[in-house]
């Protein structure tokens, strides 16, 4: 009988370490998006398939939603919204849901960058948000802006937070990691994540064949302004509008609880600094805004 156990204990034991080699060692890359000069490709655990998507329209909006796959059981899903502006901008956002208890890593790639000028908008910390009446907001500026042949993207971080319900009933996403780190090599911006179980990534970039700031010296200062206004700069994105950090309450679960904020998602910033400036960002912003409140 003790040999028994033994053998069953090492049987598991050697399925738990091929499982774990397998998400976390094996992978490979899959083309996802290509187009106006943008590929973004996912490298993946090897033994995670993404199934043929599931292809939808709405308005401006093209989304694309992959079922994942781990020896065929459902372990997440991964989404692709491609959001096409009147003024010849776009905005992609990237969603990754891990649904299972099963942890695994990507690296969510933007490729073409070689030869590319390359512009952060985080060159000093942000100031804090009234941390008596808000708490502590992780979220920094986006990553930047890089510039290419063919027109500019600024890159957003990503975002790995997970959904939680508070005393109150109201469902938020509470943030656990603002990824920053993002690693650029032989044109390849790389996004890498660790993905818990039951959490889920969120990214974005926007891309314009012409540039995002027709004067560096506005860029500059809507970069000095935002890192010290922190309700005014909108960093994570999504399509439904941007997550903004709440206000504290009784509820120490909203210490790091973020949601949607009605007169944030109208973007009455970028209305402002747009009456006196020509910037395709402010534009751009503007038009995502009234997309979200539709």
């Amino acid at each position: 009988m003790f040999r028994k156990i033994i053998i069953l204990v090492g049987v598991v034991f050697f399925m738990s370490l091929f499982v774990f080699t397998a998400v976390m060692f094996l992978k490979n890359e899959v083309e996802l998006y290509s187009d106006n000069n943008i590929t973004l490709t996912l490298e993946k655990p090897t033994f995670i398939t993404l199934n043929e998507p599931e292809v939808s329209e709405n308005g401006p909006d093209l989304t694309q939603l992959y079922e994942m796959t781990f020896l065929g059981l459902n372990v997440g899903t991964y989404t692709l919204v491609d959001r096409s502006l009147s003024n010849g901008t776009s905005i992609i956002f990237e969603d990754i849901k891990n649904t299972s208890w099963l942890p695994y890593t990507f690296s969510m790639n933007i490729n073409g960058l070689e030869d590319t000028d390359y512009k952060s908008w985080n060159p000093q910390p942000p100031a804090r948000l009234d941390e008596a009446m808000y708490g502590s907001d992780r979220t920094t500026n986006p990553y930047g802006v890089f510039t290419t042949a063919n027109g500019e993207m600024l890159i957003g971080n990503v975002y790995v937070s997970r959904n939680l319900q508070l005393g109150n009933g109201n469902w938020v996403q509470e943030l656990r990691h603002e990824i920053t780190d993002l690693t650029l090599e032989e044109g390849v911006l790389s996004k890498n994540l660790w993905l818990p179980p039951k959490h889920t990534s969120q990214t974005w970039l926007m891309a314009s064949p012409e540039p995002l700031f027709d004067k560096e010296e506005i860029e500059d200062d809507w970069i000095s302004f935002s890192l010290e206004n922190r309700l005014s700069q909108l960093n994570w994105l999504t399509p439904e509008g941007p997550l903004v950090k709440l206000e504290l309450t009784d509820d120490p679960r909203t210490q790091l609880a973020y949601g949607y904020i009605e007169k944030r998602t109208a973007d009455l910033t970028s209305l402002e600094w747009n009456e006196g400036s020509s910037a395709l960002f402010f534009e751009s912003m503007i038009l995502n805004a009234e997309i979200n409140k539709q």
